[in-house]
């Protein structure tokens, strides 16, 4: 633990070094010096046009990732204990799953309009689906004869999804899980950046738009261990789940 924070500082310490070398031979207004970078973040904090904004991120990015995660799993086990709704849904979230994130805001700007569900709704959709996909692929590593085995024994569908389903399906579920938190985190901003008002793709873009190269690097950075905390955060909750069903 020790030698890991050591290298941490190692590895903060080389970049604002490698940092100030560009910046003194860049020109300022294009890549400014880390101490200015962070006068910036003050700014932006004492203004509380950060931390305001901020609010209205961690928000959308919350309940986009929690109602996907929920309606993701709680639709995937669906499927997975009907082979029927399998076969005939697989084309359709198979679709959804490769066509790239970006590409459902303009839809869901038209259909939802430029409000706080047009970010929630698109996190939703880059949760939920992958969720789903990854329970109909772990049906490869499930055993039907276990779950047929269950129903011959009085096991209800619910027993089934909690008891079998679910902890044979979370070592395959916890990548997706982790990746997706990252992603809600770029989709979401990427939609504040293009259509809403506020949140932190919103003050990127005002920052863009006045030439604030110090306060888009800081936004950069604040995203960046946002993302990183949020990730950790998912991790801490799956290393409890795979304690609770006895799963190292």
């Amino acid at each position: 633990m020790d030698r890991m924070i050591y290298y941490v500082f190692l590895s903060i310490f080389f970049i604002i070094t490698m940092w100030y070398f560009l910046a003194f031979y860049s020109p300022k207004y294009l890549f400014p010096y880390p101490h200015t970078v962070f006068y910036a973040s003050i700014d932006l904090i004492t203004k509380m046009d950060l931390l305001e904004n901020l609010l209205y991120s961690t928000i959308r990015v919350a309940i986009g990732y929690v109602i996907g995660v929920f309606l993701g799993i709680g639709l995937g086990v669906l499927i997975l204990l009907s082979r029927l709704i399998r076969s005939l849904l697989y084309p359709i979230v198979t679709f959804i799953v490769i066509t790239p994130s970006f590409a459902f805001i303009p839809l869901l700007m038209i259909w939802i309009g430029l409000n706080d569900w047009l970010a929630i709704t698109a996190i939703i959709i880059c949760t939920a689906f992958p969720i789903i996909y990854a329970f109909m692929s772990s049906h490869k590593y499930i055993d039907r004869e276990l779950i047929e085995a269950a129903r011959i024994y009085g096991a209800t569908d619910t027993y089934i999804a909690i008891h079998i389903i679910l902890p044979l399906s979370i070592t395959h579920l916890a990548t997706i899980l982790r990746y997706e938190a990252g992603h809600s985190w770029r989709l979401g901003f990427v939609t504040e950046y293009i259509a809403l008002s506020n949140g932190l793709g919103a003050l990127m873009m005002y920052a863009y738009s006045t030439l604030r190269v110090d306060e888009v690097i800081a936004l950069l950075i604040i995203i960046g261990l946002l993302t990183y905390i949020f990730q950790q955060t998912i991790t801490l909750i799956e290393n409890k789940l795979l304690k609770k069903w006895y799963i190292t």
